[in-house]
Order: structure tokens, then sequence, then C-alpha cells
């Protein structure tokens, strides 16, 4: 039996990759083994990267601002 409990372990990595999809967002799967059912199912998978560089400014303004001089 081991010395070590639940809340002495450390945690396991969680090692998350990403799959996209044309017209679909993106999903975050951790600790996966075997990606081929998401390619089965037509997903690409993309690097952490790419997955933040397509995430939109968050200070960017929701709405476009009305253009000055009229």
């Amino acid at each position: 039996m081991s010395n070590e409990s639940a809340e002495t372990r450390e945690p396991e990595p969680r090692n998350p990759r990403y799959f996209t999809k044309e017209d679909e967002g993106v999903q975050v799967v951790y600790n996966l083994r075997d990606p081929a059912p998401y390619a089965e199912l037509g997903y690409e998978e993309i690097d952490e990267a790419a997955y933040l560089a397509s995430l939109p400014d968050p200070f960017a303004p929701a709405l476009p601002t009305d253009p000055e001089g009229d």
C-alpha cells in the first residue's frame, strides 16, 4: 500500500491537444492517446499557438466605431 494520499500526489500533466473543423470552433482534448477518431471525423489538429492566434482580440471594440467627419 502506498503512503501517498490523493492529496499529496502531483497532478498528472494535462497535455491539451487542439482540433478544429471548418465552420466549427476548436475542441480542446486532454490526455488523448489516439487522435485517429478525430481525423476520421474530419478534424484537423492545430498547435496551441495557432489556436491562441485564432481567438478574437479581447481589447478590440465589440461594435465598429462611427467614422469621424460626418
